[in-house]
């Protein structure tokens, strides 16, 4: 998990095919991973909502 966070390797795509969890950028997937990480080790209380399933305002296809 902390190299996920650190190198970022994974696009929106890659997630998409090993979860079927689509988020529609970058930041939003790894903005989650870290709440996602905060919850399992930090000191979050609840866990991350799931992504929208609606694209974000200003989102172009």
């Amino acid at each position: 998990m902390e190299y996920l966070l650190r190198e970022r390797p994974a696009t929106v795509a890659d997630w998409y095919e090993l979860t079927r969890v689509n988020f529609w950028t970058e930041d939003l997937l790894y903005a989650y991973l870290q709440q996602l990480y905060d919850y399992f080790y930090g000191d979050r209380k609840e866990p991350p909502e799931e992504p929208a399933e609606v694209p974000p305002p200003g989102y172009e296809f």
